[in-house]
């Protein structure tokens, strides 16, 4: 089917607003963009019409745990992380598995109608992944790993490798995490890099989150300490005289990941952000949910020239999965970071950390895009941060809202 958007205005993201303009899109992707009198109608099976409307690339959610999206307002804000962990891991698995893929669609559902088209999604079981399949987002099913003993880091490598290979059969594309560095043993966490890169697959990880995980890995004791003897691991990573991000330097791991958090990092760190090429993945939702007075220097990371995404995180850590709150979140944090700037953040930054072909309007990518209400006389980027839902979205040049 060959179809046609005019559109009010189109904002490619990755180049300048542009007024009165058609998007021709042929197999899932757009074809050209241009003057709308340069396109016939008669040429096209279908045209859609938002002429009153700011259209824009849908949005690429780079870090988020549909599995517990049945965990909204389950747990109150601001807890400290260490008691937030034990309450997730109740919570959780006190659900039925009906309960959980009943949260699972209606996450998804409600990202859709909040403009996200893609998300880098992470679970710790493949029919997460299928789960994520069977809705219209695209974007990458992340298998998740949690083993700090080294001594078991064979074992698990090899149940690592074959959970990947089930996560590859569910049409998404399959990304790895290691959870975080102190719940993944170095052996383990050189393992599933090795893999990561073997078939070009996004790595990403929890990292420099909390004050507790920065003590832990530094020091070993401290609130995470306690909990991760409870859970029986003592001693297993803590006390390695480093800070968080350069325990994975250490490990040699970092090169291109995506990493998640980044709130308790210092000028050494940054130096091997840099480095490595590693991709900042900021929640602020999830950074305001827990009441964090230090969070990710996003400006700086700007400026050292990393290009950072956005992410929701879980409704365990956040009111909703909506990207215009992350937007507005964002910019609650960082008022001297222009709205241009967040919304490549919320698009093609996350569309590359991801390896999708989305997140800008431009010949060759694919038909993932979105449209807000916009006045003539109103600036188009203000119109998307001023709106709680969108209008229309069409993923892969299929409508679905």
């Amino acid at each position: 089917m060959k179809t046609l958007i005019k559109a009010g205005l189109v904002y490619p993201v990755v180049s300048a607003p542009m007024p009165n303009r058609g998007i021709a899109i042929e197999d899932g992707k757009i074809t050209a963009v241009g003057q709308i009198s340069e396109f016939n109608e008669s040429d096209f099976n279908n045209f859609i019409d938002l002429s009153e409307q700011v259209v824009l690339p849908g949005f690429v959610n780079a870090h988020c745990h549909l599995q517990f999206s049945a965990l909204r307002g389950k747990i109150l804000p601001g807890p400290p992380f260490v008691d937030w962990i034990r309450k997730i891991i109740s919570l959780h698995y006190s659900q039925s598995e009906e309960e959980i893929m009943q949260g699972f669609r209606a996450g998804t559902r409600e990202m859709i109608e909040t403009g996200t088209t893609a998300v880098g999604d992470i679970s710790n079981d493949v029919k997460y992944a299928l789960a994520l399949a069977d809705s219209p987002l695209t974007g990458v099913a992340f298998a998740e790993f949690i083993e700090p003993v080294e001594e078991k880091a064979e074992e698990s490598a090899k149940k690592a490798r074959d959970t990947i290979a089930a996560y590859k059969k569910s049409r998404r594309a399959t990304g790895v995490s290691p959870h975080a560095p102190y719940t993944v043993s170095g052996e383990l966490f050189k393992k599933l890099k090795a893999f990561a890169l073997e078939d070009s697959m996004p790595f990403t990880v929890h990292l420099a989150e909390s004050p507790e995980e920065d003590e832990y890995i530094r020091n070993g004791n401290g609130a995470l300490a306690d909990l991760l003897v409870k859970r029986g691991y003592p001693g297993a990573i803590g006390a390695r005289n480093v800070s968080p991000v350069q325990l994975l330097e250490n490990y040699g791991v970092l090169d291109g990941a995506l990493a998640v958090h980044l709130n308790q990092i210092d000028s050494d760190d940054r130096e091997i952000l840099i480095k490595r090429r590693v991709v900042p993945v900021f929640c602020p939702g999830s950074s305001a949910w827990f009441g964090r007075k230090k969070v990710m220097p996003l400006k700086d990371l700007f400026d050292l020239g990393l290009n950072p995404a956005l992410g929701t995180d879980s409704l365990a850590s956040n009111s909703s999965l909506s990207m215009l709150d992350e937007l507005r979140a964002a910019e609650k944090f960082f008022p001297n970071i222009s709205r241009k700037d967040l919304l490549e953040c919320a698009t093609i930054n996350g569309a590359k950390a991801l390896g999708l072909n989305c997140g800008g309007i431009e010949k060759g990518k694919n038909a993932d895009i979105i449209a807000v209400g916009w006045s003539s006389l109103s600036n188009p980027v203000d119109a998307v941060f001023s709106t709680n839902r969108v209008n229309f979205v069409m993923i892969g040049g299929v409508e679905v809202l």
